[in-house]
C-alpha cells in the first residue's frame, strides 16, 4: 500500500487487532532484521500467493495483495490466464489473518493496489486506473469503472502507469514511467487529457473520480510508488537507467523537473540528463536507495521502501533541511539472493506488511511471499515529520536562495501566478533561469502565445545555466529551426566542459534521427569535432578530454603533433591523454615531453607525472630532481618516491582522528595542477582508479568533477582522512562471503536486471561476478572501500596539493 487515508482513516486502523499465524519458511535462509525492536515473520507463502507486487489493508483490516500473473508471461506458465487481488483475513473472529481468498480476477499487468475508502481500492494496471467497489463488504468485487485510461502502443509491463497515492484533499497522484519513450495518451474521467513521448517519466495529479487530470512534476525513469505525508509533502522511488546509480528517493514538488529523458539513451550519463540535478533547472534526489525499489510508505515517522535488487528493506529518517530533507537510512531487514521485497502495507495493530517477490526472475514464476515485520512498544518511532522551512515571501531572496527547493517553490508560483510576476525584468541568473523554467512549463510568455519565440533570447542570456536550459529546451522538444543558434554558441566562449558537451550533445542530437540512443556520446562524435579544423584550439582541448584515450584516431604522433600547438591547453590535454595510453610505446615521447625545456612546467610536469606508470627512465627523473624549476624538481622527486627509487619524506603527521589539527596543516593554499596529478597518478593515491573527473577516470565512485560547489574544504579533508565516517548510502559497500569461503569487500554495481549475477567492484578497480546463490552472507560495511591511509603514503605538502584540486575545481 503506498499511504493510508489520512489522520481519521488511519487512527481506525491502529485500533484493530490483528494477531498473525507464524509459518515455518524451510527452503530459504531467512532475512535478518537489522535495527532493534522489531521481529520478523512470515505471513504466508506460496502456493496460496504467488509473485506479490502491490499490497493494502481495508477498512475492516484485511490484506488485499496483487498476485501477478501476466508479467512477462511464458507460454509454459501454468498459472491463471489473468491476475488476481488475493484477500487474507480473519476466518473465526480471533485476531489473526488466517484465511486465504479471492477478491477479484480478470486483470492484465497490474501493479500497485491502495484503499480509497469502505469497500472501495484503487487498482493501478500498466494501461488504468481502475476503482474496484465491493458494495456488500463480503470480500468480492461487485463492480468496477476506469477513471483513468493509458492509450499508448508499448506493453512492457513495469514502465508506464505504476505509483499511486491519495493527497487527503480529494485528490490523487499517479505516476507514469518512461514507457520506452513511446507516444502516449493519458486521458481522466471528464475527457482532460496529457499527451507526451521521449521517455519523461511523470507524476500527474487529478481528482478522486479520475477528473482534472494535470501534470505535477516529471523527468523521472519509473516513480513506481509514491506516498504522501500528512503534511501533504510528496515523495516517491524512482529505478534507474543502466548506468547512473543508485535509484532515487525524490522529494516531489510542483512543477520540479528531476532530469531524466529515455530518448537520450537508456544509460542514463547523457550530457541532457541529470540524476542528481546536475543539470540548471533540475532537482536532486534526496537519498539514494537500494536497486529497483518498489515501494515507499510513511510510518512510525519514518520512510519505508522495498528493494528488490538488493534484496532489503531500508528505513529512512526525515528531517527538514531548508526547503526539503536530508534523509537518513537504515536498513531494516536484509535477505540472501531468494529475497525479493516489494509491495509493502502498514497493519492496523501497527505492524508493516511486505511482499516478496521471492526470484530473480522477471517473469512470473509460481513463488511467492508475505511478511510482516512487527515492533516492541519501545521500537524507534521518529514521531510527526515536521515541514520544511520555507523563506519569507520575499520572492527575490527565495530564488537567489543556493537552495534549489526553494528557488523550485519561486518557479512554481511563477507558474501559478504566470501573468502577475513580480519585478518582470531579472537582475541576476538565478531569476532568468527561473523564469525561463516557469515558461516552459506554463508553454507561454507574457505578451506572447508562442513559447519558441522566446528561446533565442534565452541563448543570447549573459549566463551559461540560461542558455544551457534554453539548449536542452530546443533539444527535448527537437525544435529544428533553432539549430544552428545552437551551434552558434560554438563559436561563442566556452566556459567549460559540461557547457561544451551539452550543446555539443543537443546538436547531434537534432542533427539525427528521433530515436532512442543506446548509448551515451561516443567517441566518433568527439573525433569528429578534432577533425573539424574551423574548431578552435579551445575546443579541441576539450574534445581531446572526452575521447577514450586508446581510441585508435589517438596515435602517438598525432598527440605529439598536439604537444607542438601554440594553444597551451591543448599541449596539457595532450600529455594527459598520452600518459592515460595503455600503449606502451608512449613513455618515449612522455620522456621526450619531460625533458623539454621548451614546453611549460606543467606540460612537463604532467610528461613526469605519467612516468611513474613504468619502471624505466630512472636516470632521466635524477637529473629532473636538479632541474631549476622547483615544479619540475619536486614532481621528478615525487615519482621517485612512488616508484621507491627514494625514501619517503619523513613527517610527523596527526591521528586522522584529529580533524582540527589536519585542517590546520592542510587549510593553506596548494597547487591544484600538482593535486591534479596526484588524482590521476598510476602510483599514490590513485583516486581515477574509482573516481572520474571532467570526463577522465572511473564509474565506480561518485564523480568528484563538481564535489568544490557542494562540499567545504574541511568537509573535502575529513572524506580523504576518513573515508567511513559519512558514506552516502548508494556507495555503501557490502562484506561478502561466498559458499567456497571466499570474503570480499565490495560496491555493488547496479546493471538492468540481474539476471541471478551480481557486478560487484573492489578498491582497485577489479569487477567481481558473481551468482547471487555463491553468497552465503552478505552485510552492509561500515568500512568504505576507499582505502583508508592516504595520508601514510603521500606527503603533507601533496595532501595539500589534492585538497587544493578537489575545493577548487582545478582551478
Amino acid at each position: 500500500m503506498t499511504q493510508l487515508l489520512g489522520a481519521v482513516t488511519r487512527n481506525f486502523l491502529l485500533a484493530l487487532p490483528i494477531a498473525m499465524v507464524v509459518i515455518a519458511d524451510t527452503d530459504a535462509a531467512e532475512p535478518r532484521v537489522l535495527i532493534e525492536g522489531a521481529q520478523l515473520e512470515l505471513a504466508g507463502r506460496e502456493p496460496e500467493i504467488v509473485t506479490p507486487v502491490g499490497m493494502t489493508f481495508d477498512l475492516a483490516g484485511r490484506l488485499l495483495v496483487i498476485e501477478s500473473h501476466t508479467h512477462q508471461r511464458s507460454q509454459d506458465y501454468q498459472g491463471p490466464k489473468s491476475d488476481r487481488i488475493r484477500m487474507l483475513s480473519d476466518s473465526n473472529g480471533d485476531g489473526k489473518l488466517d484465511k486465504w481468498s479471492t477478491f477479484a480476477e480478470g486483470f492484465q499487468q497490474s501493479m500497485n493496489i491502495i484503499t480509497a475508502g469502505p469497500g472501495m481500492f484503487y487498482l493501478v494496471t500498466r494501461r488504468s486506473v481502475d476503482l474496484l467497489i465491493d458494495a456488500d463488504g463480503d470480500g468480492v468485487m461487485d463492480s468496477s469503472e476506469s477513471i483513468l485510461k493509458l492509450e499508448t502502443e508499448e506493453n512492457f509491463p513495469h514502465n508506464a502507469l505504476g505509483g499511486i497515492a491519495l493527497d487527503g484533499k480529494g485528490g490523487m497522484y499517479v505516476g507514469l514511467g518512461e514507457n520506452f519513450g513511446v507516444a502516449y495518451k493519458l486521458v481522466g474521467a471528464d475527457g482532460s487529457a496529457y499527451s507526451d513521448h521521449g521517455g519523461v517519466g511523470t507524476i500527474f495529479h487529478c481528482t478522486t473520480d479520475g477528473k482534472r487530470l494535470r501534470r505535477f512534476c516529471n523527468g523521472f525513469w519509473n516513480p513506481f510508488s509514491i506516498c504522501t505525508l500528512p503534511n501533504g509533502e510528496v515523495f516517491t522511488v524512482d529505478n534507474d537507467p543502466d548506468s547512473s546509480p543508485p535509484c532515487r528517493l525524490i522529494h516531489a514538488v510542483a512543477s520540479g523537473d528531476y532530469g531524466h529523458r529515455w530518448e537520450y539513451s537508456r544509460a542514463g550519463i547523457h550530457p541532457l540528463q541529470a540524476w542528481n540535478g546536475e543539470l540548471p533547472g533540475t532537482l536532486p534526489m534526496l537519498a539514494g536507495t537500494g536497486e529497483a525499489p518498489c515501494a515507499v510508505l510513511p510510518h512510525r515517522g519514518f520512510l519505508w521502501v522495498t528493494s528488490w535488487g538488493d534484496h532489503r528493506l531500508e528505513r529512512y529518517r526525515l528531517t527538514p533541511r531548508g526547503a526539503t530533507y536530508q534523509a537518513e537510512q537504515a536498513i531494516a531487514v536484509q535477505g540472501d539472493s531468494d529475497f525479493r521485497p516489494t509491495g509493502c502495507a502498514v497493519a492496523p495493530d501497527g505492524s508493516l506488511y511486505f511482499a516478496d517477490w521471492v526470484d530473480h526472475s522477471y517473469p512470473v514464476h509460481g513463488k511467492g511471499r508475505i511478511w510482516r515485520l512487527s515492533f516492541d512498544s519501545d521500537a524507534a518511532d521518529a514521531g510527526e515529520v515536521e515541514s520544511p522551512t520555507r523563506q519569507a515571501d520575499d520572492w527575490r531572496k527565495s530564488v537567489n536562495s543556493a537552495d534549489a527547493f526553494e528557488r523550485q517553490r519561486i518557479v512554481r508560483g511563477y507558474v501559478q501566478e504566470f501573468r502577475t510576476w513580480p519585478g518582470f525584468l531579472p537582475t541576476s541568473s538565478a531569476e532568468r533561469l527561473a523564469q525561463a523554467q516557469a515558461a516552459r512549463w506554463h508553454k507561454l510568455w507574457i505578451g506572447m502565445g508562442n513559447e519558441i519565440a522566446i528561446l533565442p533570447e534565452l541563448l543570447q542570456a549573459p549566463d551559461a545555466d540560461t542558455r544551457l536550459y534554453a539548449v536542452r529546451w530546443i533539444a527535448d522538444e527537437r525544435i529544428q529551426s533553432l539549430r544552428d543558434d545552437v551551434a552558434q554558441l560554438l563559436d561563442g566562449v566556452i566556459p567549460d566542459a559540461r557547457y561544451y558537451l551539452q550543446v555539443l550533445s543537443a546538436l547531434e542530437w537534432l542533427d539525427g534521427e528521433p530515436k532512442h540512443r543506446r548509448s551515451t556520446l561516443n567517441d566518433g562524435l568527439f573525433v569528429r569535432e578534432l577533425k573539424n579544423s574551423s574548431r578552435s584550439p579551445e575546443q579541441h582541448a576539450l574534445a581531446l578530454r572526452m575521447v577514450s584515450p586508446d581510441n585508435k584516431f589517438l596515435t602517438v604522433d598525432r598527440l605529439k603533433n598536439y604537444l607542438l600547438s601554440d594553444h597551451r591547453p591543448l599541449r596539457l590535454e595532450a600529455v594527459r591523454t598520452l600518459g592515460l595510453q595503455t600503449n606502451p610505446d608512449r613513455f618515449a615521447l612522455l620522456a621526450d615531453v619531460a625533458r623539454d625545456d621548451a614546453q611549460s612546467d606543467q606540460v612537463r610536469a604532467q610528461a613526469i607525472s605519467s612516468l611513474a606508470a613504468t619502471q624505466e627512465y630512472g636516470d632521466l627523473l635524477n637529473s629532473l630532481t636538479t632541474d631549476e624549476s622547483s615544479t619540475i624538481a619536486e614532481e621528478a622527486r615525487r615519482v621517485q618516491r612512488l616508484r621507491g627509487l627514494i625514501p619517503t619524506v619523513d613527517e610527523v603527521k596527526p591521528d586522522t582522528s584529529d580533524l582540527t589539527a589536519w585542517n590546520r596543516l592542510l587549510g593553506e593554499s596548494g597547487d591544484a595542477e600538482a593535486g591534479r596529478r596526484l588524482f590521476f597518478s598510476a602510483k599514490g593515491a590513485r583516486c581515477a582508479v574509482c573516481h572520474q573527473y571532467e570526463g577522465r577516470g572511473g564509474k565506480i565512485g561518485p564523480d568528484l568533477s563538481r564535489i568544490h560547489l557542494s562540499n567545504s574544504r574541511t568537509q573535502i579533508i575529513a572524506s580523504i582522512l576518513q573515508p567511513s565516517r559519512e558514506m552516502a548510502p548508494h556507495y555503501q559497500p557490502w562484506k561478502l562471503q561466498t559458499d567456497a569461503g571466499r570474503t570480499l569487500l565490495a560496491l555493488r554495481l547496479h546493471k538492468a536486471g540481474d539476471e541471478g549475477k551480481e557486478i560487484y567492484a573492489d578498491s582497485d578497480g577489479n569487477q567481481i561476478r558473481l551468482r547471487g546463490d555463491e553468497i552465503e552472507v552478505r552485510e552492509a560495511s561500515e568500512t568504505s572501500i576507499m582505502p583508508s591511509g592516504l595520508e601514510k603514503t603521500v606527503s603533507i605538502d601533496q595532501l595539500r596539493d589534492l585538497v587544493e584540486f578537489l575545493s577548487t575545481g582545478g582551478s
